[in-house]
């Protein structure tokens, strides 16, 4: 079946039922409210209902009726992404940290300086190989469609992968595409280089040959230019503004069309790397300074000196998962193999240059205090359970998801002392160009549980119960969100068809707001042994962004906080997770399971 045979097939993502939405909307707030809140609440729901809420919900209906695909594709991409206004750098960008080499050589093993290494250069052409392997099978629609128990999934984030660029804009970004170009970017100390990866004829070229170019590019010796590529880790505002200024400036619109038309960026990193596996990830999340990323290209690889590799990523054109399952395919089949290449002329790689005056130096400073200060504040730890993973927790007879988001869930009870809001991404992808859902797993039985466990006159049959009990309940609540019908994204829809001076208490109440404060905000990745961690920012300063990974002897997890909160601490998250892990295995075996 060729890739995207499905795409014709599948539904529009449907405008829920407003009566369902409030009814599961105000089972979602009961974490959130005291008894009397609940009930004026419930006044206030009532009220909509009756009121405006039909109005709304019939505005809603007409515009869906005009959308081509989705009556919430245009305004998830500008108003989730493209219009916020915050740095993509660790605010929004994700990384993805491989595995290493099979074929690591042992000199490389035991620590390198400064400098780039053979070994570095193989391993990124490889990477460069594979990736463009696994985009032949996109474009020539070999890529197995995706399919659930369901039903087919959407494909298009598959078109999202590669030549996409996110381009800065007052007020609102732009997202360009151009997936048929034949060159690639690399980036060494901020100097960018357009490398062909295809002959004149569309040919691949061979590993050998892009080594070559790699090599030769890290061996020559060029005036350093002003590290242009560290303003897109700026605030949108002041990355437009610069951009636009640059754009003014001699042939400047041409490199930066260079840019926005590579098909990926290589990033070749001198410096040398924390060996621990955290500190992987924090240089492929940010490079430690913001410098050698150009942070709006959808997918960049990143190198370092002694070979390990992982991938950043610009969130708006697509979700992590996609691009996780080019990473999870190009790394399981290293060390790489040569493509079918022809005879035909390759163009040589070439340095782009950069005009720039007085303006541009003076906000290149800005940028770096800019991003010296996001950088210091982002607290990175991927952590490594061994304990147990999947095969353990089935004997629980419950998802191996759920089992995380409940631990998540007393993690942060047992260190803050009360349930925080949860969000976790329920996929959408069973729609036509369906993207992410808001599963809230704070559900009234999860908090029932993380009561609970930390009640001593609870026993052990009890626990475990209500622990069963949450974890169904989550299962339902992402099971009914994947299926479009969440309460977010219609809350939002509502939300944007009212007319001006419009409103309503169900919007503006406290627990409107309070039930969906994120301070756990949560993504699952599949369980790929070839991947070592994912993780993105925390969305509230005073809480946490971490993505899992549930495989079948350990749980992976990466999580990050601001070190300037003075309640939040990824390393004492992690120590508590731990602990909570191994009270669940207590738990279980108490029980005889």
């Amino acid at each position: 079946m060729r890739t995207f045979e499905n795409q014709t097939k599948l539904p529009k993502l449907p405008v829920p039922d407003l009566k369902k939405t409030i009814e599961r909307y105000l089972v979602s707030i009961k974490p959130f409210a005291t008894p009397e809140e609940e009930q004026e609440y419930k006044k206030i729901c009532q009220d909509f209902l009756l009121n405006l809420g039909p109005v709304l919900q019939q505005r809603l209906i007409e515009h869906d009726q005009k959308q081509p695909i989705s009556w919430l594709e245009d305004w998830w991409y500008r108003l989730a992404y493209l219009s916020w206004r915050e740095s993509v750098l660790v605010h929004s960008n994700w990384y993805i940290i491989a595995q290493p080499h099979p074929q690591t050589p042992e000199t490389v093993r035991v620590g390198i300086r400064t400098g780039y290494t053979d070994f570095q250069i193989q391993r990124a052409a490889g990477l460069t190989s594979l990736f463009l392997d696994y985009k032949h099978l996109i474009d020539t629609e070999t890529l197995e469609p995706e399919t659930t128990k369901q039903g087919p999934l959407c494909m298009n984030q598959y078109k999202q992968i590669f030549g996409v660029t996110r381009v800065p804009k007052p007020e609102c970004d732009i997202i360009v595409k151009h997936p048929d170009s034949k060159h690639i970017v690399l980036l060494l100390q901020d100097q960018i280089f357009v490398v062909f990866v295809y002959d004149q004829d569309g040919k691949r070229i061979k590993i050998q040959q892009l080594e070559k170019y790699l090599e030769c590019i890290a061996m020559v010796t060029v005036n350093k230019q002003p590290s242009v590529p560290l303003l897109s880790g700026q605030h949108r505002d002041d990355w437009a503004r610069d951009h636009i200024h640059l754009e003014s400036l001699g042939n400047n619109k041409d490199s930066f069309k260079w840019i926005e038309t590579s098909l990926f960026a290589v990033c070749l990193d001198h410096k040398p790397v924390d060996k621990s596996i955290s500190g992987l990830a924090r240089n492929t999340f940010h490079s430690g300074d913001g410098h050698n990323r150009w942070f709006d290209k959808s997918i960049s690889i990143c190198v370092t000196n002694d070979g390990r590799a992982g991938m950043n990523g610009e969130h708006s054109p697509c979700d992590a998962l996609v691009p996780a399952l080019v990473l999870d395919y190009a790394v399981k089949r290293e060390p790489a193999q040569n493509p079918q290449t022809g005879n035909g002329q390759v163009k040589k790689p070439f340095l782009l240059k950069w005009t720039v005056d007085d303006h541009v130096l003076e906000h290149l400073e800005s940028a770096q205090e800019y991003c010296n200060k996001t950088i210091q504040d982002s607290d990175v730890i991927v952590h490594h359970f061994k304990g147990y993973g999947s095969d353990f927790i089935k004997r629980l007879k419950v998802s191996p998801d759920a089992f995380v988001q409940m631990c998540l869930q007393l993690t942060f009870y047992r260190i803050h002392g009360y349930c925080a809001g949860v969000y976790e991404t329920s996929s959408t992808r069973q729609f036509l160009h369906g993207r992410t859902e808001t599963c809230r797993s704070l559900t009234p039985a999860a908090k029932a549980f993380v009561l609970g466990f930390n009640n001593p006159t609870y026993s052990v049959q009890k626990k475990l119960e209500l622990f069963r009990t949450a974890c169904k309940a989550h299962v339902d609540y992402i099971r009914m969100s994947s299926q479009g019908n969440g309460v977010d994204r219609h809350l939002l829809g509502l939300r944007l068809v009212l007319k001006d001076k419009e409103t309503h208490p169900i919007f503006t109440h406290p627990l409107f707001a309070r039930s969906s404060k994120w301070q756990l905000s949560t993504s699952a990745l599949f369980s790929g042994d070839n991947i070592h961690g994912t993780g993105f920012g925390t969305v509230y300063h005073d809480g946490y962004g971490m993505n899992y990974m549930v495989g079948k002897k350990m749980i992976k997890i990466g999580v990050e906080s601001k070190f300037s909160d003075p309640h939040t601490s990824t390393d004492k998250f992690i120590r508590t997770l731990q602990s909570i892990y191994c009270e669940m295995q207590v738990l279980a075996e108490s029980a005889k399971l």
